[in-house]
């Protein structure tokens, strides 16, 4: 026979146990989130990128927002300030790069573009995408494809005033050289899919929390109200229950 106090012992029990669950799954989306990230940009010589160029100094760069097909972007000066937000994707090819600025190989008019930033710990580097007047540039001196946007085209601001709203809606383009045998050739652009890289990776370590653990939850929940109410039942007939004398 279960004694009272064996009985209100598996009461704390199951009791312990629902509020651990709904802990643990409130506690779950707080710890995988994504966070920002910043890390130190030092320029040594005069650097192009996405809407600025950068004199020698100290910046920084940052993660500010992720999509599934675009990464928002943004540089800061030393003191602060946002210089540049600009948007990049995943590179299209993964590969082992130390961490840091990835430049395009050949300069455009003598000045120097940033091809992406390889994060630490990541598995692949941001490319950054260029307004499609850069963008053709850097595709006519490099033989690659070069992500771009062309925000006067969707007729968004193609200043520095484009919101990070609009970056989020903006169209993706690759623009490329298309050589011509005896030709200078000509750019052509193809739009850009994020299922193009056969490994699509994070920039960061940890991704948003999707899959709930609300079912668990409610499983747990109805397992200690059914045990509950079992105890109950038992302790109620087992009170009842008149001694048998003869």
């Amino acid at each position: 026979m279960l004694t009272n106090t064996k009985i209100q012992t598996m009461k704390r029990i199951f009791s312990g146990g629902l509020v651990f669950a709904v802990l643990f799954v409130a506690a779950r989306p707080l710890s995988s989130e994504v966070k920002p990230k910043t890390v130190p940009f030092p320029v040594a010589a005069p650097l192009a990128i996405p809407g600025a160029t950068l004199n020698p100094g100290d910046y920084t760069i940052e993660v500010v927002n992720q999509l599934s097909d675009r990464i928002v972007l943004r540089v800061r000066d030393k003191s602060g300030s946002a210089l540049t937000t600009f948007l990049g994707v995943r590179e299209r090819q993964s590969g082992s790069r130390a961490s840091g600025p990835v430049a395009w190989s050949n300069a455009v008019d003598g000045k120097k573009y940033l091809r992406g930033w390889n994060f630490q710990g990541a598995p692949s580097s941001v490319e950054f995408v260029y307004p499609k007047d850069d963008a053709v540039k850097i595709a006519t001196a490099n033989p690659s494809k070069v992500p771009a946007v062309d925000p006067g085209s969707e007729g968004k601001p193609t200043d520095s005033t484009l919101s990070q709203s609009d970056m989020e809606l903006l169209n993706l383009w690759l623009l490329h050289l298309d050589q011509v045998s005896g030709g200078q050739g000509s750019i052509k652009a193809e739009k850009f899919e994020s299922g193009s890289s056969p490994q699509p990776k994070p920039v960061v370590a940890s991704l948003p929390h999707t899959a709930s653990l609300m079912p668990v939850v409610w499983l747990v929940g109805l397992g200690a109200l059914l045990a509950a109410a079992f105890l109950r039942i038992f302790r109620v007939r087992s009170g009842n229950a008149a001694p048998y004398t003869r």
